[in-house]
């Protein structure tokens, strides 16, 4: 019983610390230099491979990175985007079940978002 009300503590402040950081990016959207916006999870949850889709205002090179809840790395890839409409598509691969958090950082920013594998 204790175990689960600890996990549960654990769930909740990581929730609102993601909830936290996605109001922050809602305030930096309003901001002219804000280089990377929109970014969406399709589908979330899911159980063979999503697809992150976002915004950028010109090309960049950024790292896309998946942590799990501890914070390892489980992926890591670096990207170049292009103006506009950006994809990247993630699969499950060795991942069990569980929360995941998504991260993609540019030189002047880190956009981090959570993800859900059934």
């Amino acid at each position: 019983m204790v175990k689960k009300l600890l996990l549960f503590i654990f769930l909740v402040s990581i929730s609102l610390t993601v909830f936290s950081q996605q109001q922050d990016s809602n305030t930096i959207a309003r901001d002219s230099t804000m280089v990377i916006r929109n970014i969406v999870a399709s589908p979330n949850p899911f159980s063979v491979t999503t697809k992150i889709k976002f915004y950028t205002n010109a090309i960049y090179e950024i790292e896309f990175s998946v942590k799990d809840l501890i914070g390892n790395t489980v992926y890591f890839k670096k990207y170049n985007t292009k103006v506009g409409l950006n994809t990247i598509s993630f699969y499950r691969d060795k991942l069990g079940s569980g929360i995941y958090i998504y991260s993609i950082k540019t030189n002047t920013e880190i956009i981090s978002k959570r993800i859900v594998v059934k």
